[in-house]
């Protein structure tokens, strides 16, 4: 009887006893080793084709199969050489199952289970298998398997390693990787190696074929130093890859077990904590190993956690990382448009959609692997999650720069000289960042007191910018560094400014009231006051001269109404602005469109008028005329309702222009950062209507209930502006304007370049 595959699975089915009318075991007895080797070959490539083809789940014939494997006393006298292939075939669908939960579901390969037991401990107990070892010997042998012809090189390697001492190491792609001893390596630096195998019916694809035999040609460099970060080959044939085995987790089983230590995420997903300790660790040493791949005249074009083992570097607390599987992973352009998961996502657009290399692919990979080992989760869409946004703004834009689908737009606003060595750039741009992100502080775990002085009206922002502007300015070496570092002076000023006035007014109305109730603590400074001024007599100089005559102090119960609104508003002001506005900025770069740069400075304009008119509006009311404070308290609100929607105007129109432009940094969708703002203004509204009528009843003396309506504005103001819209609102405005922001410096450089668009097949694939 010809061998098939569906003879094998038939005779399977009579071995587990799932089928009566199956052939007799010992009839595989008569297969030659290239038997196998078709029958192999011809394992469906996913499971549903499997169970169509066959009418068994792949799941099903896996765990029947084990369970018969697992007690070698059920084997009906079938020879140790047959014994030792169905033991290889149960391999090989293991194997295509952690393949497809990989690659179709995201699964770490460490977390994939098939009968009822880890993958791995499957894998590990056949390879162990002396018979399994004979019989992968036999289908892997180079001069036997029936492909290319094996150069004397790549023999003489084969020949040398002790195919007994294999051991299961892990699971990729489409491979599986064991470990294994020779005596005397005649390419290799250790005496150990890793023997990458691939999947057989993976060797159907003749690109993947083609690549395997070719890596030591195109990846293997034996002339490659000790410094290079590329692990060293030994020999390469159609089915298998020979190497040094680097001891070590991988990068993605090194985050795993750094994120299984982690504190449980916070329940906002926003306020999720961007790891800088991972990021100056990890990201540094992925950035050194990069810059010194570069130096060698090569790239990776498949940069996955998967691919890069992560070693001690002998000095504590360093890590040095190592790469291998260079070169495109060819099963990434059979992967669905738009739904890469696992190790597709790092797999640069352009790679995915042609199946080749590219010059720029390796900065893609940097940027999603970046975000990883930020312990951030990925977007779906590919754009940079709203996490980075809020904790650094330089960091989003390296990450959106790196990250951009359309490979000429990479490196658009970063200062990198074309030149030079890109990933030395990158680096030190990288490392400036996460410094300055070292510097914020918020990023950290909060303690409870941490968390009290998070209610504080101006949360640290103004010392904070001061850490941050001094750590930026020793980092200026060029233009667009000075101009980063202008840009955060005039933020700080406006800052510092708005945390002054609003301070000293909350000042004053706190000493107003206390002058209300007769305290006398503030009276000393009065007396000085006024022996500096050379005045006599009651009052305080100036403050109380410009006091109308029928505003009178102390008047405890008359003067309340204004206490309660001028001190409430102060607070929120404050809050309002360290909190939301103050690290917001709309002109990152000015729009060249007459109508794009209104909208920016206008919004600039609005945001700052927000660290000086709420000054006014609470010191006018508090030392002038207590009766003013209805019409302050509405001009107010209208001037924060005209701030917003400036603020509003100019991020739609940014992302409207964005998207079609063909910027991936912006979400096609809804953004919902974006829409929290937005969702400011009908309360706006409808917290106007009141405040228009029964300020308007107040003013004309219709109404006389002065004290219940201060109270509505001050529970308004308390409950409601400061609790949530300056504080749980605050980091989705500012990731919702920041991106905006880094959409427009973006757009401004496309134009000067004469960008218009993406390339026709960049738009119709992001």
């Amino acid at each position: 009887m010809r061998a098939t595959l569906e003879h094998l699975t038939l005779v399977v089915g009579g071995l587990t006893g799932r089928r009566a009318d199956a052939p007799l075991p010992a009839t595989l007895d008569a297969w030659r080793t290239s038997d196998w080797r078709a029958v192999l070959l011809d394992v469906p490539l996913d499971e549903r084709a499997y169970e169509d083809r066959f009418q068994v789940a792949r799941r099903r014939e896996i765990e029947d199969l084990w369970h018969w494997w697992s007690d070698h006393g059920d084997a009906p006298g079938l020879e140790p050489r047959t014994m030792g292939c169905l033991g290889f075939y149960l391999l090989t669908l293991v194997a295509m199952h952690c393949s497809d939960r990989m690659r179709f579901h995201g699964d770490a390969p460490w977390d994939v289970t098939v009968a009822d037991e880890p993958a791995d401990a499957l894998s590990s107990a056949l390879v162990a298998d002396p018979d399994v070892q004979r019989a992968l010997a036999a289908l892997h042998d180079p001069n036997t398997s029936g492909g290319a012809v094996a150069d004397p090189g790549t023999t003489a390697e084969w020949a040398a390693l002790d195919l007994t001492s294999l051991e299961f190491y892990r699971h990729g792609t489409t491979s599986i990787i064991l470990t294994g001893r020779v005596t005397t390596p005649s390419r290799g630096r250790t005496a150990t190696f890793a023997l990458k195998c691939l999947i057989h019916p993976y060797l159907t694809i003749p690109t993947i074929v083609t690549a395997t035999r070719g890596y030591l040609a195109e990846h293997g460099r034996l002339d490659a130093t000790e410094s290079s970060p590329a692990v060293p080959v030994w020999a390469s044939h159609d089915s298998w890859i020979l190497m040094d085995l680097i001891r070590g987790r991988t990068l993605g089983e090194h985050l795993a077990h750094r994120a299984a230590a982690r504190p449980p995420a916070p329940a906002r997903e926003i306020l999720r904590p961007v790891d800088t300790d991972a990021l100056r660790e990890l990201g540094g040493a992925l950035l050194s190993a990069l810059a010194e791949l570069e130096r060698e005249g090569r790239r990776h074009d498949d940069l996955t956690p998967s691919n890069i083992i992560v070693a001690a570097d002998g000095e504590q607390g360093r890590f040095r990382l190592r790469f291998v599987d260079l070169g495109v992973n060819h099963l990434h352009t059979r992967s669905i448009t738009g739904q890469a998961l696992g190790d597709g996502a790092y797999a640069a657009p352009e790679v995915r959609r042609a199946g080749s290399g590219h010059p720029e692919a390796d900065l893609y990979s940097l940027g999603v692997l970046l975000v990883t080992i930020a312990g951030i989760p990925h977007n779906a869409d590919g754009t940079v999650p709203d996490q980075f946004y809020v904790a650094s703004v330089g960091l989003a834009r390296l990450l959106e720069d790196l990250t951009d689908a359309d490979p000429r737009r990479r490196l658009l606003v970063t200062p990198i000289d074309p030149a030079g060595a890109r990933f030395e750039q990158v680096g030190r741009v990288f490392r400036d960042e996460v410094a300055i992100l070292e510097q914020d502080g918020r990023e950290r775990p909060r303690s409870r007191l941490d968390r009290l002085r998070d209610l504080s009206p101006g949360a640290g922002t103004v010392a904070r910018q001061r850490r941050m502007l001094q750590v930026r300015s020793a980092q200026v070496r060029d233009s667009t560094g000075a101009a980063h570092l202008s840009r955060a002076r005039r933020l700080r000023r406006w800052a510092w400014l708005c945390a002054v006035l609003l301070w000293s007014a909350t000042a004053l109305v706190v000493t107003w009231w206390s002058r209300d109730l007769g305290l006398s603590w503030q009276a000393k400074w009065f007396e000085m006051a006024d022996e500096v001024l050379g005045r006599s007599g009651t009052g305080l100089a100036f403050l109380d001269d410009v006091r109308a005559d029928d505003y009178p102090i102390p008047d405890p119960w008359g003067n309340l109404p204004v206490r309660l609104v001028t001190l409430t508003f102060a607070l929120v002001s404050a809050r309002l602005y360290l909190n939301v506005f103050a690290e917001l900025s709309t002109v990152w770069a000015v729009p060249r469109g007459r109508s794009a740069r209104l909208r920016a400075v206008a919004a600039e304009a609005g945001l700052r008028s927000l660290a000086v008119l709420p000054a006014v509006y609470v010191t006018l009311p508090t030392l002038v005329q207590r009766d003013w404070w209805p019409l302050g308290t509405l001009v107010g609100h209208v001037t924060f309702a005209v701030v917003v929607q400036a603020c509003l105007w100019f991020a739609w129109d940014t992302n409207a222009r964005a998207r079609a432009a063909g910027l991936s940094s912006v979400p096609r969708g809804e953004i919902a950062t974006l829409g929290r703002l937005a969702a400011w203004q009908p309360t706006v509204a409808v917290y106007l209507v009141p405040i228009i009528g029964i300020g308007t009843l107040l003013s004309l003396g219709l109404v006389q209930d002065e004290l219940v309506y201060a109270c509505f504005v001050s529970l308004i103001n308390l409950g409601i502006f400061y609790p949530k819209s300056a504080g749980t609102d605050a980091p989705y405005i500012r990731a919702g304007m920041n991106r905006a922001a880094l959409a427009a410096e973006r757009l401004e450089r496309l134009e000067r370049l004469g960008q218009k668009g993406p390339a026709p097949e960049i738009r119709r694939y992001v």
